[in-house]
């Protein structure tokens, strides 16, 4: 993966827009990662994932049974104790 420093990146945007097409592109500043730029492509690929995945989880929890009111309350009281 490439890495570039904000200042080079803005300096370098239209090589930047050909490069995320073949890869993703870490943005660095003050020697820091602070953004990856990918294609939208790659972006749409992420979302799918996300959605994917967050809709398994959904389906797992409805074959596992919900928590009654009485247990979130319980548990989100424990939680926030903890704190």
């Amino acid at each position: 993966m490439m890495k570039i420093n904000a200042r080079d990146a803005q300096a370098r945007f239209g090589e930047i827009m050909s490069t995320i097409n073949r890869e993703p592109i870490t943005i660095t500043k003050h020697g820091k990662e602070t953004a990856v730029v990918i294609s939208y492509e790659d972006y749409n690929k992420f979302q799918n994932l996300e959605e994917l995945y967050w809709g398994l989880k959904a389906q797992e929890a409805e074959e596992e049974g919900y928590l009654s009111p009485d247990e979130s309350e319980t548990i989100l009281g424990t939680i926030l104790q903890s704190k």
